[in-house]
């Protein structure tokens, strides 16, 4: 019964949102294997960085630091995507229409905050904004701190909304990105300006 229900719910979703919400499930497995990548990437500058030094420098050391970064990663990636599926939220970015690189750095910055909606409409990106924050403040209730753990939060959360900013910078202006080729293409749709 929950099931068709979930089901019924999924086929709902993916007629408002668009193709994007198709692959939900296929997208968290990817991202949760790029975010286990890049924790173990973090984890090594920690550990480089003895951060934190209660955590020894060791291999049991990198574990911790390890385990900690791919947490906080996975808490942040399944708070994000399942509040995206519950609210048909779209996660993937799309390319700005528009000609000007100002206006197109402008629109991927903005994305970071804001979900593009179906017939152009921008709504505050709430699943992103809760996931990162989520993945943040989890993170500090396991970690040594000697400062403030809201304050730590904070930051981090804030940090990685900005890696996502950064992220929609290099899908808008990467030469083979859908917007450049798009735009090379000289397409009257590419042509329209937001």
């Amino acid at each position: 019964m929950v099931a068709v229900a979930l089901s019924s719910h999924s086929l709902l979703a993916q007629s408002r949102v668009g193709a994007d919400s198709t692959h939900r499930l296929r997208r968290l497995v990817r991202d949760l294997g790029y975010g286990t990548v890049e924790g173990l990437g973090f984890a090594a500058i920690d550990q480089a960085r003895d951060e934190p030094v209660e955590w020894s420098r060791g291999w049991d050391g990198y574990a911790k630091r390890a385990a900690s970064n791919v947490g906080e990663f996975y808490i942040q990636e399944i708070v994000t995507e399942g509040l995206a599926a519950a609210m048909n939220r779209p996660l993937d970015y799309n390319p700005c229409q528009c000609r000007s690189n100002g206006d197109r750095f402008a629109w991927a910055l903005r994305g970071a905050l804001f979900d593009q909606m179906p017939r152009g409409r921008l709504r505050l990106a709430v699943p992103r904004i809760v996931g990162a924050y989520a993945g943040s403040f989890a993170q500090t209730r396991w970690r040594p701190s000697d400062g403030n753990r809201a304050t730590t939060a904070f930051v981090n959360g804030t940090t990685s909304l900005a890696i996502g900013g950064v992220i929609n910078l290099y899908h808008e202006f990467a030469p083979w990105s859908a917007g450049n080729r798009c735009r090379r293409s000289g397409s009257a749709r590419c042509a329209t300006s937001r």
